[in-house]
């Protein structure tokens, strides 16, 4: 089944298509809930027109935003020549992530925000051979800072930021200045705003973003995903690592940053209020990233093996676990 995905082309754009429908027809039959609260961020304010929409169009609408987040993944991925031949298996991967969890079958602010975290990848890895980089890391710390106010669990964006500067470029602090203002503009701009309409009182207070939070005790169906997801993600990992001796430095830096990003994020569910468990779909981005590249050059049996696995997880959390 794998082997359709290996190779880039429309045929296997079809199956992803096919695919889609498929792991997500429990969405179809019952239009996915609308999952968005002040404590999101900015995003909250833009999307409650949708909850006024029609459950078809939800329905619809949150299968597209997937198959697109997938897509858009797979790009990236093959435009920064992250693996040794252009694929469709990172595009695969985040399919099987994105429905292994029924609490992943929301229209929610997260899934907005997995968008904009695939372009901050994306320009944080650029940012190695950027043409003009005074220019490409000031847009780039712009798209954080705007990132965070749309979405609050998105803050660990600030250490990912700094420590991606680090990996892709060597030390200059006019450009340490540069990613700095880039990161407060947003923020500079929006206070500037409320201050000057008098609606200081939307700017989010700490306690409004902040919590030591005491995660519920989780089913055993959800403990045994995570930790099937957590292995199939390292066995990713390591493929990168032990295939990625005569990669291009370029690319073992962007695996760097995917890494640190991957990282970073999952401490948000214990400090930032109702990221738990919708920040998760984040995480799943790089995951998938590695997940992808080892199912396109592994030569065992395993990338078999992992798939039917998920996609087990996937029918049977979805149709017949009970949360």
């Amino acid at each position: 089944m794998i082997s359709l995905f290996k190779d880039r082309s429309a045929v296997s754009v079809f199956w992803l298509i096919i695919f889609c429908f498929g792991l997500h027809t429990s969405s179809l039959l019952h239009a996915p809930e609308i999952v968005i609260s002040p404590a999101d961020g900015y995003f909250y304010y833009i999307l409650q027109p949708l909850k006024n929409a029609q459950p078809y169009f939800v329905s619809l609408l949150f299968i597209l935003l997937i198959f697109l987040l997938a897509m858009q993944l797979n790009f990236m991925l093959n435009a920064l020549h992250m693996f040794p031949k252009q694929t469709n298996t990172a595009a695969l991967a985040f399919l099987l992530f994105s429905a292994l969890l029924p609490q992943f079958n929301v229209l929610s602010t997260a899934l907005f925000a997995c968008n904009l975290f695939i372009w901050i990848l994306y320009s944080a890895c650029r940012l190695y051979a950027a043409p003009n980089p005074k220019t490409s890391i000031y847009n780039f710390g712009m798209l954080c800072g705007f990132s965070m106010l749309l979405y609050y669990p998105m803050l660990p964006l600030i250490i990912i930021a700094l420590l991606a500067l680090v990996i892709m470029r060597s030390f200059k602090i006019n450009e340490w200045f540069v990613l700095f203002f880039g990161l407060i503009t947003p923020a500079y701009f929006l206070a500037s705003y409320l201050f000057i309409t008098g609606n200081l009182k939307f700017l989010p207070k700490p306690l409004q973003i902040f919590d030591i939070i005491r995660l519920p005790v989780p089913p055993i169906m959800f403990i045994i995903t995570f930790a099937v997801s957590t292995l199939i993600i390292l066995w990713g990992i390591f493929s990168v690592q032990s295939s990625g001796i005569n990669a291009l430095i370029q690319v073992r830096k962007s695996w760097s940053v995917f890494f640190i990003a991957m990282l970073l994020l999952l401490p948000a569910v214990f400090f930032i209020k109702d990221a738990y468990p919708l920040v998760l779909l984040l995480v799943v981005l790089p995951g998938a990233a590695y997940t992808g590249y080892a199912f396109a050059n592994s030569r065992n049996i395993l990338p078999v093996i992992f798939f039917w696995v998920l996609l087990g997880l996937s029918i049977y959390n979805n149709w017949f676990a009970k949360y």
